[in-house]
């Protein structure tokens, strides 16, 4: 085979391999995807050391019940963590009592509630701080690229893809969106360097 015959197969082949790379693959996607916004991706919960409830203060003959309980929600989800043995809640019944010339005699009660991890809840800890604790409920990652467009000028694409929740801890258990798959989109660029996302 000549020399003029080598080098023109040679530059073929660069240029095959060139034009294969132009295009957007899914494993490329992925990749670039995972990179770009840190798959698989931490989801965590916060769980309030302490918390009132119940507060209610009292004072000549009238009962003043001060609004609702802003800890209603997160109690019910403690609760079920508590039934999953991964936290306790702890008790302590607490009253003040003033007196004053013009109003005369104030009791305040209130139930203070103490959140401890119990030790199977401590292997989920990601972090604490004075006031809360951080768990994990799952990571989420990349499912699958469900379908890649090229545009037309052949330097641009969008990749759609799905993220599921993987590695649910018995925290995430009680969450009915632990298995819930969402869609999501991401838009690529061609440089003379290959494909980039655009975050």
């Amino acid at each position: 085979m000549s020399h003029n015959k080598c080098y023109i197969l040679f530059a073929l082949f660069l240029f095959l391999g060139a034009s294969c790379q132009k295009h957007l693959t899914r494993d490329n996607a992925r990749s670039l995807i995972s990179k770009s916004r840190h798959h698989p991706v931490k989801k965590n919960y916060k769980i309030t050391k302490t918390y009132i409830k119940n507060m209610d203060t009292r004072g000549r003959g009238v009962s003043i019940i001060i609004g609702e309980d802003e800890s209603l929600e997160n109690e019910k989800i403690y609760k079920q963590f508590e039934i999953k043995g991964l936290l306790n809640l702890e008790e302590t019944q607490e009253s003040k009592e003033t007196t004053s010339f013009l109003i005369g005699t104030t009791i305040r009660t209130w139930t203070k509630i103490d959140v401890k991890l119990t030790e199977s809840g401590k292997k989920y800890l990601v972090g604490e701080d004075p006031d809360n604790y951080l768990v994990n409920l799952w990571e989420t990652d990349i499912k699958d690229i469900t379908g890649i467009r090229e545009l037309d000028d052949k330097k641009s694409a969008i990749a759609d893809y799905t993220v599921f929740n993987k590695n649910i801890t018995p925290f995430g258990e009680i969450f009915n969106d632990k298995h819930q798959v969402t869609q999501h989109t991401a838009y690529f660029f061609f440089y003379d360097d290959g494909w980039r996302i655009d975050d």
